[in-house]
């Protein structure tokens, strides 16, 4: 319209910018940046994925305010629980057989111990400014504090 308007603000956040990215074997629109699926449940012009499901921005795109994740997230859980009965079941669903899945496929993961010292470290780092915290802004931060 080619009109201006200015308002004073105490603070301004940046909330633009946002794109999903790919996740290797999974169908993936690239125009839109989701995981295409069918009302949370991953599938492309060819079949469904079963056992696989989106929600979120992932889902539908970067659009919406929080409110509106609640009723997509329960649009999906809704076909989760539709297709529970025909999921294969985990074999020995313990911990011990996540944690040894993981590392039989070198995938690094984050225990609840190496949160508390991420955690630790984060508080740590706010206090030497005056902040309740300074967060660690990337996996790869996190992963060296780690070792």
């Amino acid at each position: 319209t080619g009109e201006k308007e200015e308002l004073q603000c105490g603070i301004l956040f940046r909330s633009i910018g946002y794109r999903g990215i790919p996740i290797e074997g999974l169908p993936f629109q690239e125009q839109a940046g989701i995981i295409p699926n069918h009302e949370g449940r991953v599938a492309d012009s060819e079949h469904i994925y079963p056992g696989l499901y989106t929600a979120g921005w992932i889902k539908r795109g970067p659009s919406g305010i929080i409110g509106t994740n609640k009723p997509d997230a329960e649009e999906t859980v809704r076909h989760l629980l539709e297709d529970i009965q025909n999921l294969n079941p985990c074999k020995n669903p313990s911990d011990e057989a996540v944690v040894e899945l993981l590392q039989k496929n070198n995938v690094r993961y984050i225990t609840f111990s190496d949160w508390k010292k991420i955690d630790a470290a984060e508080i740590e780092r706010g206090q030497k400014i005056g902040k309740p915290r300074e967060k660690l802004t990337s996996v790869e931060e996190m992963l060296d504090l780690l070792g």
